[in-house]
């Protein structure tokens, strides 16, 4: 206020100081001339809250004058509300001034004849009688009064449901056929707005009354309220826009707000397509249905007599029913209904009245005078199959799992008219069965009937042999019962894994020890049960600790019939590798042969370390590319560990140079004579050994000395003797239960331990690819195929 004070003084000191050049005052007419005042001509201006509004001022001078200054006043006040200096224009630019509490920023003045000041966003505070004065630089002071209205628009209109629900907020659908009651209320608005309302362009006549309420402030807010009734909504009706228009002045568009009737319109037509075809069981139709006229689209649901069946909706109006006809369907109503979630009670509904062929429907069952749970091996069992078909069935096919089964009453199967009888079940009769009717519509199988035997338990790796299961007894041949050979040193502890079949699967072992001395029980601390496997660890301590252990399991039904063998004997590393021979092939391509030795009691095999590369090989025979000379170490090896190496240097071309111990030395005839001596008595404690053995053997038979290494071959010589007196050769070993030989089973050799003094070499056990296994790793090893002889030896050394 201080500032507007200082601006106006400013601006009267510099106006009365102009005047008073000029000889006279500057309110000479206003205040200080005792002559009458003209009248000061006044405009009535209407502008629109809110819009832009024009304040004519008639500021057009005499001639050879110009425009000093414009002031502006509301009412009588003596304080300016906005000024227009140019009395010290500089470039053409004039000093503007407009005060902030009234106008401020939103004033603006032209000073183009006819003036004028522009006033934006125009208030209802606003409105009153403003006076324009003019100061020339020479003519008189000129005034002009403006009187402006301003018009205050009504608010935005509000349209409510009947409860009171704002419209604008909500998405409503109306049900076909209702009534809808609506309600517009208009605040605000001078002078009064009127409200109206139309349906799309054509007006509805509607009641209005005017409501005043107090606001929070204790104001009088006035509100206008007009209701419409738009009766018995039809189709037409759907998506129609009802507008609520409320208009006070002509200067400016009336606020409205409309909505859009939504409609809930129940369905027009439902129809099922295709209902002149025949079905047929087990094949399946799509069944399409289809609706018009609902809004929401239809639900459409699919019914057989009172269940409901389950469709696929398509698109909008549309459902998809795969349908599989049953015997069942005949004569009855397949029914498409369609829905208008929001219209419950408009649902209309399209019936198929089905006809249906089929084919037969077999049902399998077991024979009533049957107890399914307990059937055991060498039991009668029956089956009866019932057949349903439309025409009847002329064939009626039984299988087992997917096999066919075919009359034969010497097998134990005998098929009569609607039933399967089989005699003497074995375990291999266990699994499913299903019977098969055929007519003029088809074929089609029953239900599977899944038959569990019951057996005494048996070795799980027997092999039934024969023309077919149906030819075997409830017992399997004994020569069937496999029988496993384990090669063991004095004091090693080997694990010996039995695992049976048997239904039940709750099993009881016992194991049993068989030699030279007879037939003993093994004791149960010694070995462990866990379902149908067992585990024991057995470790022989003495030569009458190697023979035949078994393995007998029982369970509800009985005990096993056969045990589960395993042959335990003594077994060693083998024997170093003979007379190796090395030749050139074709350039770089060098082959080495030798000859083998003894292999211990196990299979064996045969590798060749050349530099960091190791090669296998089941014949003692290797082919390799060499490109320089190199030392080339050959073994032995079987389930007990290595051989001594066989030490050779391999050139590129010729014969290899053997570069193990030399064995030849000068001799005295004194050593000769000793070494003789020694000879003589080594063979005489060997032909002793001999007839023990035999003697204590349960089923001796003829001896045959094993090949084996003779003395001078460890020394490295190519020679072999005809024997060795300190080892003691044996007979092939014998079960006493199926006096037969037992197959040989080996594992990949562990880190050897002594054995007769003899130790590998240093670079072999350090090498990590060199094959090694720890105690009961098992791997098979197969002997060499030119063998045609089987070789067993007991430890004993002399």
């Amino acid at each position: 206020m201080l500032r507007i004070l200082i601006v106006v003084t400013c601006i009267e000191i510099s106006t009365l100081a102009s005047a008073q050049s000029k000889g006279t005052t500057l309110f000479d007419d206003d205040a200080n001339s005792d002559e009458p005042k003209p009248p000061i001509p006044m405009e009535s201006v209407v502008g629109v809250a809110g819009q832009r509004t024009i304040l004519p001022c008639n500021i057009q001078p005499d001639s050879n004058d110009a425009v000093s200054m414009v002031l502006w006043f509301k009412e009588d006040s003596g304080e300016p509300l906005y000024s227009y200096d140019a009395r010290s224009r500089q470039f053409g630019k004039p000093k503007l001034w407009s005060a902030p509490h009234v106008w401020g920023s939103r004033a603006s003045f032209r000073s183009n004849p006819p003036g004028q000041l522009t006033v934006l966003d125009l208030q209802q505070s606003d409105e009153g009688v403003y006076r324009c004065r003019v100061d020339f630089r020479n003519s008189p002071t000129r005034n002009f009064k403006v009187n402006l209205t301003v018009i205050v628009p009504p608010a935005k209109p509000i349209i409510y449901d009947a409860k009171r629900r704002d419209m604008s907020k909500l998405l409503e659908s109306y049900p076909e056929g209702a009534d809808l009651f609506l309600v517009c209320e208009v605040h605000g608005g001078k002078p009064k707005p009127q409200v109206s309302w139309y349906l799309e362009s054509q007006n509805i006549h509607a009641s209005t009354e005017v409501r005043e309420t107090q606001g929070p402030d204790g104001e009088t807010n006035v509100v206008t309220v007009s209701n419409v009734t738009v009766k018995a909504l039809t189709r037409r009706h759907h998506h129609a826009k009802l507008t609520c228009r409320a208009n006070n002045t002509q200067l400016a568009t009336p606020p409205s707000t409309t909505v859009v009737i939504e409609l809930n319109m129940k369905p027009l037509k439902v129809e099922i397509l295709g209902k002149d075809q025949i079905l047929s069981v087990g094949k399946t139709y799509d069944v399409k249905c289809q609706s018009i006229g609902s809004r929401p689209p239809a639900v459409l649901s699919w019914w057989k007599s009172s269940k409901q069946l389950k469709g696929l909706k398509k698109n909008d109006g549309v459902s998809l029913l795969q349908f599989t006809p049953t015997v069942e369907d005949e004569g009855k109503f397949l029914v498409c209904r369609a829905e208008n979630p929001k219209l419950p009670e408009a649902g209309i509904e399209d019936r198929w009245k089905l006809k249906v062929h089929f084919a037969p429907i077999a049902s399998l069952k077991m024979g009533s005078s049957l107890d399914p749970r307990n059937i055991r091996e060498g039991s009668d069992v029956y089956f009866e199959c019932n057949v349903r078909a439309n025409p009847r069935s002329y064939k009626l096919t039984w299988f087992h799992g997917e096999e066919e089964l075919h009359h034969n009453s010497s097998a134990g199967v005998v098929l009569s008219d609607h039933s399967l009888v089989l005699q003497s079940i074995t375990r291999e009769s266990a699994g499913g069965y299903t019977c098969m009717a055929t007519n003029v519509e088809g074929r089609a199988k029953s239900n599977v009937v899944n038959l569990e035997v019951m057996f005494a338990p048996i070795c799980k790796h027997v092999l039934n042999s024969g023309s077919g299961w149906r030819h075997q007894n409830a017992t399997p041949p004994p020569y069937n019962i496999p029988e496993e050979v384990h090669g063991a040193l004095k004091h090693e502890t080997i694990s010996l894994v039995c695992e049976v079949e048997a239904n039940p699967t709750t099993v009881t072992f016992h194991w049993t020890f068989n030699s030279s001395g007879g037939l003993s029980d093994v004791p149960s601390t010694k070995y462990t049960s866990d379902g149908t496997t067992s585990r024991l660890n057995y470790t022989p301590s003495t030569d009458m600790d190697y023979g035949v252990l078994g393995c007998w399991a029982s369970n509800d039904v009985g005990p096993s019939k056969q045990p589960c063998l395993y042959q335990v004997i003594a077994a060693g590393r083998p024997y170093p590798l003979q007379n190796c021979t090395t030749y050139n092939l074709n350039g770089s391509l060098v082959r080495i042969s030798c000859v083998e030795g003894y292999d211990g009691g196990l299979p064996q095999k045969f590798v060749a370390i050349v530099g960091k590369r190791r090669l296998e090989s089941s014949i003692p025979s290797w082919e390799f590319p060499l490109l320089k000379p190199a030392k080339v170490a050959l073994y032995a090896v079987n389930a007990k560990g290595s051989s001594e190496p066989y030490a050779i240097e391999v050139a590129s071309k010729g014969v290899a140079k053997f570069t193990g111990e030399s064995t030849s030395v000068d001799m005295s005839p004194i050593l000769i004579g000793l070494g003789g001596t020694a000879t003589g008595l080594g063979l005489i404690v060997t032909g002793v050994l001999m007839a023990l053995w035999r003697r204590h053997a349960a089923t001796p038979t003829k001896s045959k000395p094993p090949q084996q290494p003779t003395i001078a071959t460890f020394a490295g010589k190519g020679e072999e003797e005809d024997g060795n007196p300190d080892l003691i050769p044996t007979t092939a070993l014998t079960n006493h239960l199926t006096d037969r030989k037992l197959p040989r089973y080996g594992s990949l050799p562990r880190r050897p331990r002594q054995l007769e003094g003899r130790e590998m070499s240093h670079d072999v056990l350090e090498d990590s690819d060199y094959p090694r296994a720890s105690p009961n790793t098992f791997y098979s090893l197969q002997r060499p195929h030119t063998e045609s002889i089987s070789r067993n030896i007991q430890e004993s050394c002399i």
